[in-house]
């Protein structure tokens, strides 16, 4: 109802009736945290929620403390606190990577969160090109990115303590695997990406591929994998 744009451009009507569903998903779930007190999936949903109400900071704190207690590495949760942390709902991008790269530190090799620095990238690649510096073009934030060296060791730890480790795929390991495709093929590691775009086949996601400088996003993905199968 409320869209993929920026919330400045969302319509009134579209905020009313995106905050009366907001509403109604929000007692549904206290319902679930009350039949199922131990299950950290309805404390992840309702950080969702707080999120998308931007709720006062110590009531989300609150929230996550509820989550990490019942799994102290749940996926979806770090995403979602991840996003609380994105300049684009009112955090930084200090806040962001300190962040991402706190809970990447402490995770066991094999975990997801491996990858959580390399979306706090494309996150800031999205906001540098979007609102930031509207004028770079996504060549010239690529460049950025692949001349910092914490960014380029971000890439370095998710593939070898992630993606190279003998894990289990996880319900949403196409989300994970496709943005670390993305920030090795945004910074022209070509070679590294290869057998990152093997493992995807045709299943792309749309995000993170369609914030790549306004490209479609399956378009920005082909030329990619085309590109990363040439390296190889």
């Amino acid at each position: 109802m409320r869209g993929g744009d920026w919330a400045a451009n969302v319509r009134p009507e579209r905020w009313a009736e995106f905050n009366r569903l907001l509403h109604l998903a929000g007692q549904v779930n206290d319902l679930a945290t009350r039949l199922a007190p131990e299950d950290p999936t309805p404390w992840a949903s309702r950080l969702d929620l707080m999120i998308d109400q931007s709720a006062p900071r110590d009531d989300v704190e609150e929230t996550w403390r509820e989550l990490t207690r019942r799994d102290p590495w749940h996926r979806e949760g770090h995403t979602l606190k991840l996003t609380y942390h994105c300049r684009k709902w009112s955090g930084s991008h200090e806040a962001m990577f300190g962040f991402a790269r706190s809970v990447a530190a402490a995770a066991p090799a094999g975990s997801p969160l491996q990858v959580l620095p390399v979306r706090a990238a494309a996150e800031w690649a999205l906001w540098e090109q979007e609102r930031e510096a509207p004028g770079s073009t996504a060549d010239h934030i690529g460049q950025r990115w692949r001349q910092d060296p914490v960014m380029q060791s971000d890439l370095d730890n998710a593939l070898s303590r992630w993606f190279h480790q003998p894990a289990t795929r996880h319900a949403d390991w196409l989300n994970d695997v496709n943005f670390l495709a993305y920030g090795l093929a945004r910074t022209g590691r070509d070679a590294d990406a290869a057998p990152v775009f093997a493992s995807i086949g045709r299943y792309v996601t749309s995000v993170p591929w369609s914030w790549w400088g306004g490209a479609r996003g399956d378009a920005a993905f082909i030329r990619a994998c085309r590109r990363a199968r040439r390296a190889a």
